[in-house]
């Protein structure tokens, strides 16, 4: 498989509204930070975390950072579920996420090196922020996820000052497989784990790589 770098690209499309979100940056120790307080009025709650298990096993580790290509796996984006849950920092316009990526199928499923994470408006359409895939906390590699099981990964967004009139406002994001056929809605959760309205002016994004753990996949 193909390793992919996204490059920074120039903020193309608006969406009134305002940075809502508050700070949610940092290092986590283990599964997130549900049950954590912050975020109050930031994310209307209407559903809570899942716990986050996880059951990978390393079947390649590229130390180029390539794979071999499974483009042709039978799974597709839309044999999982995505859930990107808020870290608490004070680290300001830096706001960190967890990703987790959870197999909801009845079969094992090949994973690349990233899920790719783009932010969409409120019509659901994708907005174009810059963006770039790294090798936090360390290098890609090829993992088989187990049905019923979940990956993570750091999501880092830098937000854009409420003024600057040409920053896309996020109000969803979609994520997307590496090499693997389809997309999927990303559920964005705050730090008591609840979902809910997100108005989020993204300046730029990093997207770190998939590991079997949430351990220090948000230290970066």
């Amino acid at each position: 498989m193909l390793k992919r770098t996204r490059t920074a690209t120039t903020a193309a499309a608006l969406v009134g509204g305002a940075l809502l979100l508050a700070g949610c940056g940092g290092p986590a120790a283990s599964n997130a930070a549900v049950g954590q307080e912050g975020m109050g009025s930031d994310l209307a709650p209407s559903a809570g975390q899942e716990g986050m298990g996880s059951d990978l096993a390393p079947t390649d580790d590229h130390a180029s950072g390539t794979h071999d290509d499974i483009s042709a796996s039978n799974c597709s984006a839309e044999d999982f579920a995505f859930t990107m849950q808020a870290q608490p920092s004070d680290a300001g316009s830096t706001k960190m996420f967890l990703l987790q990526m959870e197999n909801t199928s009845d079969k094992s499923c090949e994973l690349g090196g990233w899920a790719d994470v783009t932010p969409t408006n409120m019509a659901g359409e994708k907005i174009d922020a810059p963006s770039e895939n790294v090798n936090e906390p360390g290098p890609d590699q090829n993992l088989t996820l187990e049905p019923g099981k979940s990956a993570f990964s750091g999501v880092k967004i830098v937000s854009a000052e409420k003024s600057d009139p040409d920053a896309p406002v996020a109000s969803g994001f979609t994520a997307e497989p590496t090499d693997m056929q389809g997309e999927a809605n990303v559920d964005v959760k705050d730090l008591n784990g609840e979902s809910g309205t997100l108005e989020l002016a993204v300046k730029s994004m990093q997207i770190g790589t998939l590991q079997s753990s949430p351990q220090g996949v948000v230290a970066f």
